[in-house]
């Protein structure tokens, strides 16, 4: 299980992913913008569902505090556009991944079980390999 912050400004997204989410067993922390999302980061979520088009903040300028406050969390952009140059922008900046909408919920949960994983191997490769230079958080 994983704990998910969800932030988008749409209501009907924003309760479809977490209905989704609780259904595959994850803890979800849902924020209606960047300022709440901002706030939200105080509880550590493993994996940030943001989106980009936003009325307070844009994802981008959200997703540079979020790697600033917290290196770990696996950040996912989700947006409307489909604008390749953003989508490369946001993996620039530390994204782990960009997808459109409408998102394909089959795609999010296989995305999420992957980033998990590579977090759990991470964490296992640091504990039996302490001689493996890590990334700073």
């Amino acid at each position: 299980m994983a704990t998910v912050l969800v932030v988008d400004d749409d209501e009907s997204i924003r309760n479809i992913l977490e209905k989704f989410l609780v259904r595959q067993g994850h803890r979800v922390i849902i924020a209606r913008g960047g300022t709440e999302a901002l706030e939200k980061m105080a509880e550590r979520p493993d994996i940030v569902l943001l989106d980009i088009m936003m009325p307070d903040l844009h994802g981008l300028k959200v997703l540079d505090r979020i790697r600033e406050m917290n290196q770990s969390a696996e950040v996912i952009m989700m947006t409307g556009l489909d604008e390749h140059a953003v989508g490369v922008e946001s993996l620039k900046r530390g994204a782990c991944e960009f997808i459109t909408k409408p998102i394909s919920l089959n795609h999010l949960g296989t995305v999420i079980d992957m980033r998990l994983l590579n977090k759990s191997l991470e964490i296992k490769l640091a504990k039996e390999a302490p001689w493996i230079p890590k990334e700073p958080d």
